[in-house]
């Protein structure tokens, strides 16, 4: 605190740098202890053990800071389960960054960072917390702040530093993203050869037989093939350490007890409803949504309401229901019923007082009273001077939304202002002028516009919700139970579900983060026995998992290990690969066998003659017969007279002839080659984080903590 103090007691660019400091070395700490290991580990990187206190320690403050920013202290499962592996990701990036940082000589410098606060061009978080209403972005509330921050709860300071914090890692993440852009250099020889590649163009003839033409069931694919295949190909499938899952679902779902006891429970409340004088109490009291004083048109109302409301010549205190909507049987009473327009327009000249809300004058709440006064009988005596308002505005209020606009509010709707401003403007006709008070202080209103008057009402809803019983509970439980004990082998599993009708779902691919599964909110106690150790394929979970609104029963259908996919697990994806590779053999020997005879290949094997052009090095697609790269560098690498085939592609099998290559003018000018090159760098620079992730080597142990 000694820091906030020296802020709190001087002001200007010295002691703020001090200050400033004097947070970055804390800034500092929190950064090396990340690095420091204090018991059990959450995840390794590159040997450096991410503490299990140290992640609990970040984890609750990010929490807070969740909590604090959507102003809801019952985060759902999950929002709290994606802040978990955020503030992992967070830590593993901090820890693999910062190496970075240092090896490439960049930091933020005291200076920098008050820079980035107070400077001609502040940091965008700063410019979001810390402008007008107007948009303008205020330095002097970031001073102001920093120097009374010991002053406001223990909270607020915590924010900060956390605020900071991450300002601090979004500019170091800023500098070296263009570090890395900048680094790009094209030499000349290297762009007159991406010159050459766009702009080479050639023209064949090919005679082409499509795989298509071959029917699936000639084509024999053995287990060698598959074990080839997967050889050649399996750098393509590295992977991190997944699970397959398969999984049944037992609804709790409310029975048909249940909604008969939800809607005799809100008939029974009916007289009450209908004879209680004191209808925002009861609602509150009773109701499972508390009661809203805003007036509904007829187009606000469900539609199961809205001819008793608005079109039966129903009066105030009619009560209509029981009716079902959104999963709750409802009551609803008519309170109050006004014509009221829908939309409102008005100007005014807001005087604050000291106390008032968001308020900055020094004005007493008398004195702010008398000028609002003052200003309302200059309006007065002046009726016919359209602009002055306008004038006073720009000179007197202390709404900065109003200045440059003169006090003009534009269009609202019904409800938007605060209640007092809000009755004056609808109760009051055009032209109308007043002084009114509300929590901001004393509004100087002229009623400028409004739209029709529309049958209106204020409604009180006497809500149930329809939820499932104890009893239904118990026997949904009962349901599940029952399932898990006796079927604990995965034969046993698939043919239970069959025989009880039940629905299977899966999750292939699962990974530790896994935060959602189809049909499940909450599913990490899923992913966490998925995960244990000790599980093997065709495991049927022990246990029932009880979620939000449902039991589950799972069963472990496949472990991929990190590294290299198996082969089991890419049968499916390389199936259509292998087809084709066996395909393209066969097309290869038919048209072989063939011999120079076109007309036969044409005839006998369906295959087609043609010409393709344009043909370029940077060409991805040949003709219309989809991606060839292998073909198209053939064709461009070929001699004028040159025959080359039959050659199997990825779709077809090609002999190619007769070659034409046509060069490109000579050209010295590279730029925009250097523009289009720098543009695929710079998008591929962004992804430098993931390339040095996917580098580290990263033992996760997420599901044991998590």
């Amino acid at each position: 605190m000694a820091a906030i103090e020296k802020i709190r007691r001087h002001s200007g660019l010295l002691i703020a740098i001090i200050g400033i400091a004097l947070l970055a070395f804390v800034l500092q700490d929190l950064f090396q202890s990340q690095g420091r290991s204090t018991g059990p580990v959450v995840a390794t990187v590159d040997g450096e053990k991410i503490s299990v206190r140290d992640f609990e320690q970040l984890k609750d403050k990010n929490l807070e800071n969740r909590k604090a920013q959507t102003n809801n202290n019952n985060l759902s499962s999950a929002e709290t389960y994606s802040i978990y592996n955020n503030t992992l990701e967070e830590m593993i990036k901090d820890n693999l960054m910062t190496k970075e940082y240092e090896a490439a000589g960049i930091g933020i410098t005291p200076e920098e960072l008050y820079d980035q606060m107070t400077g001609e061009h502040p940091h965008q978080w700063m410019v979001q917390s810390f402008s007008d209403p107007d948009g303008t972005y205020n330095k002097e509330r970031v001073l102001d702040y920093l120097q009374n921050l010991d002053q406001l709860p223990a909270e607020y300071y915590d924010r900060w530093l956390s605020f900071e914090k991450e300002m601090k890692k979004d500019r170091l993440d800023t500098k070296f993203s263009n570090l890395v852009k900048a680094s790009y250099m094209l030499p000349t020889a290297l762009a007159e050869k991406y010159y050459q590649n766009k702009n080479t163009k050639a023209t064949a003839d090919v005679i082409v037989l499509r795989y298509a033409s071959i029917p699936d069931s000639t084509v024999v694919v053995t287990d060698a093939d598959n074990k080839a295949f997967y050889e050649e190909n399996k750098y393509r499938y590295e992977t991190d350490e997944r699970r397959d899952i398969e999984y049944v679902v037992f609804e709790i779902k409310p029975s048909k007890e249940d909604r008969q006891d939800a809607l005799k429970h809100v008939a029974d409340m009916r007289e009450e409803f209908v004879n209680t004088d004191n209808v925002m109490n009861y609602v509150n009291a009773n109701s499972d949504k508390r009661y809203d004083s805003t007036w509904v048109g007829q187009k606000d109302v469900p539609q199961a309401i809205e001819k008793a409301i608005f079109e039966n010549g129903n009066g105030i205190g009619y009560v209509f229901g029981p009716y079902e909507d959104e999963d709750a049987f409802n009551l609803v009473r008519i309170v109050d019923q006004q014509n009221r327009p829908d939309s409102l327009k008005a100007s005014h000249i807001l005087i604050g007082y000291e106390g008032a809300f968001r308020s900055e004058s020094k004005l007493t709440e008398e004195n702010a009273q008398a000028k609002a006064d003052s200003i309302l009988n200059v309006l007065k005596s002046n009726p016919k001077n359209e602009e002055l308002f306008a004038e006073l505005a720009e000179q007197f209020t202390d709404d900065p939304s109003g200045k440059g606009k003169g006090g003009d509010l534009d269009w609202f709707t019904d409800g938007q202002m605060v209640y007092e401003f809000n009755e004056f403007v609808i109760n009051n006709p055009v032209g109308a002028l007043g002084v009114v008070k509300t929590p901001f202080g004393f509004h100087v209103i002229k009623v400028t516009d409004k739209t029709e008057p529309q049958p209106k009402a204020r409604l009180a809803y006497l809500k149930h919700e329809i939820t499932p019983s104890t009893k239904t509970y118990k026997d949904v439980f009962a349901d599940a139970n029952k399932f898990v004990i006796e079927n604990r082998t995965y034969d046993a599993f698939n043919q239970a579900i069959e025989e009880q009708g039940l629905t299977k779902r899966s999750m292939p691919r699962m990974s530790k983060s896994t935060t959602t599964i189809a049909g499940i909110d909450n599913p990490r106690e899923i992913v966490r026995w998925a995960f244990d150790k000790n599980r093997k394929e065709g495991d049927v979970s022990e246990k029932i998992f009880e979620l939000d609104n449902m039991f589950v029963v799972a069963a472990l259908t496949g472990i991929v290990k990190e590294g290299y996919a198996p082969l089991s697990a890419i049968a499916e994806q390389s199936k259509y690969q292998i087809l084709n590779k066996k395909k393209g053999e066969i097309a290869v020997e038919k048209m072989k066998a063939c011999g120079n005879d076109v007309n036969r290949m044409i005839s006998e094997l369906g295959a087609e003659s043609t010409t393709v052009s344009d043909v370029t090095l940077d060409s991805r697609v040949l003709g219309n017969f989809g991606v060839e790269a292998d073909i198209i560098g053939t064709i461009l690498g070929m001699k004028e007279g040159e025959e080359v085939g039959p050659i199997a592609g990825n779709s077809s099998a090609f002999i190619i002839k007769n070659v034409r290559i046509e060069q490109p003018a000579p050209t010295s000018d590279y730029s925009d080659i250097l523009r289009e090159k720098t543009s695929q760098f710079t998008n591929k620079a962004s992804g430098v984080y993931n390339a040095l992730r996917n580098l580290a080597k990263i033992k996760d142990n997420r599901t044991e903590i998590f």
